[in-house]
């Protein structure tokens, strides 16, 4: 189907995303920790002061209802009242360990083909690696993400490469759960209420090839708007010589498959189950735990709170205040170091008695005690990360401050993560290798390298691997005990090499450490057997 036509009264985003942009909208304003969106995507912010001096002419007190759940972090501050709630971070922490677990160490992807493997050395490079390390933390807070095979001459003239699109600017179409069909737009720019769109649309042909159609469009805030050239605007002008309005132009990948491939996060979908496209969708980290992590602002906050209330204070009589000048209020200097006793009282009387300085200034200082705060934001910690699929380790917890501890004990006490992380680890490894298929279609269609696409495999490190004085010592008992050969003993200490590497290895250790044998015709004396002795 061709991009959306132009309508002044078309809905924007379309309707079939409205129950999904608000979640996305909810994780993503976790994810990034930011109390003015968590506000606002949970319908609170700053509220006209309705008990005050003006309340009546506003109809006396009123309350403002956010629904049937109470969520302390849209309570709203009231008139110049400061807003002290203090949201944790522990999202952003979840979304950037779950990447950590999947890409801190870079994949390995391999090609039964030479040439291919050579030319793969070249296309996945460093910025490859961190863009997928940057999806997978965006696919734990959003549910999915994106990776789009991307190619500029004017930005790089030799190669494809990759870029990374948001669920939540990204309309997908499925079959049978398979993307078909994809758009993408993105704001390029805004004038007052005008707000232009630039759609992207990945789609396939009646003979599966996939092509990328774009388009501009000028509307508001709502509505998608009226369809306008792409030179119209410097933001999409570059691409005004592949794509014509009055003909529909479109950009073939000259390939199979589309230039995009989905990835979820985890499925099921459990809140989405019964939505014709949120099904096909992945499940975010952070669904199902954020009244949990409302829960641990509100705590957070209220800890806070009690230690601005045990704050020390400085009682002070009005007859040490100095006056700052005519007209001026009386002020105490704080920094003080010397005062002169008065015969001044805060008495009243005829004859009264005089108050020692030190009636006259008094500190306060009420009792804090944050070990019952403590205790409760450790176990709303605790049961946030069980929920979403990690173990307490993984962010630092330890209850057994050892140092030295073996792969096995380690994998123990990460159990939790790890069979998180095998989980997306089944989902990312097909969805890496059809993409790697696809960057390879396009570096041979637009940049001349005879690549074979199929053929491609992708492996994940360990997630616990051993220290290398523990693999030494492993490989030296191997070694005297005689149970395994040079090569297996240089494969168990070098787990990322491949067999070319690995051979190279086991020919310098033999070269090294070869003994020369001795002849088995020289008898021990070094004449050779039935030669006479002199």
């Amino acid at each position: 189907m061709p991009l959306p036509a132009s309508s002044t009264t078309a809905q924007w985003p379309p309707k079939v995303l409205d129950n999904l942009l608000p979640a996305m909208a909810r994780w993503g304003a976790w994810w990034a920790n930011d109390l003015a969106r968590l506000q606002a995507v949970y319908g609170g912010g700053l509220m006209p002061d309705r008990t005050g001096f003006f309340a009546s002419d506003t109809g006396g007190m009123k309350v403002h209802s956010l629904g049937p759940i109470r969520w302390f972090i849209a309570q709203p501050a009231v008139g110049t009242q400061l807003n002290t709630k203090l949201p944790v971070p522990i999202a952003a922490e979840i979304c950037q360990a779950s990447a950590d677990l999947l890409f801190s160490d870079p994949v390995t992807v391999t090609h039964t083909d030479e040439a291919a493997q050579a030319r793969l050395g070249e296309l996945l490079d460093d910025g490859f690696h961190a863009s997928i390390a940057e999806a997978a933390e965006m696919s734990a807070a959003l549910g999915g993400v994106y990776l789009r095979v991307t190619w500029d001459d004017t930005l790089n003239p030799d190669a494809p490469f990759t870029t990374v699109k948001d669920a939540d600017e990204a309309i997908p179409e499925f079959r049978f759960g398979v993307l078909t069909a994809v758009t993408f737009w993105a704001v390029v720019a805004r004038d007052g209420k005008q707000v232009w769109r630039h759609l992207e649309r990945h789609e396939l042909t009646s003979t599966g090839v996939g092509v990328i159609l774009h388009g501009l469009y000028v509307g508001d805030d709502t509505t998608l708007g009226i369809r306008i050239p792409l030179s119209s605007r410097p933001e999409t002008a570059p691409l005004a010589v592949y794509t014509d309005l009055n003909s529909e132009g479109t950009i073939s990948t000259g390939s199979p498959g589309l230039a995009v491939v989905y990835v979820p996060n985890q499925t099921p979908n459990r809140s989405w189950r019964k939505d014709p496209l949120g099904q096909n969708l992945g499940r975010s980290d952070l669904d199902g735990i954020e009244h949990l992590m409302d829960q641990l602002a509100e705590t957070m906050s209220d800890w806070m709170r009690a230690r601005r209330a045990a704050r020390a204070r400085v009682l002070v009589a009005k007859e040490l205040a100095k006056s700052a000048g005519p007209g001026q209020a009386s002020v105490i200097d704080m920094d003080q170091e010397t005062y002169v006793s008065t015969d001044m009282s805060a008495n009243s009387g005829s004859s009264p008695a005089p108050l020692s300085m030190a009636d006259r200034m008094n500190v306060m200082q009420p009792t804090f005690d944050p070990a019952g705060y403590k205790a409760t934001a450790d176990e709303l910690i605790e049961q946030i990360l069980q929920m979403a699929g990690y173990s307490m380790s993984t962010f630092g917890v330890q209850g057994d401050q050892r140092g030295d501890r073996t792969a096995t004990e380690i994998e123990a006490r990460e159990r939790r993560s790890l069979m998180t992380r095998a989980r997306k680890i089944r989902i990312w490894r097909p969805a890496l290798e059809e993409y790697v298929e696809k960057l390879l279609a396009i570096d041979r269609v637009f940049f001349n390298h005879p690549n074979p696409t199929e053929g491609v495999q992708v492996e994940f490190s360990d997630g616990v691997q051993e220290s290398q004085l523990r693999l030494a010592q492993t490989v030296q008992a191997l070694y005297a005990s005689e149970s395994a050969s040079v090569e297996e003993r240089v494969s168990m200490l070098h787990p990322d090499w491949d067999e070319t590497q690995i051979g190279e290895e086991v020919a310098k250790i033999k070269d090294e450490f070869a003994h020369t044998l001795p002849d088995p015709t020289m008898n021990p004396f070094g004449q050779a057997d039935g030669a006479a002795a002199v």
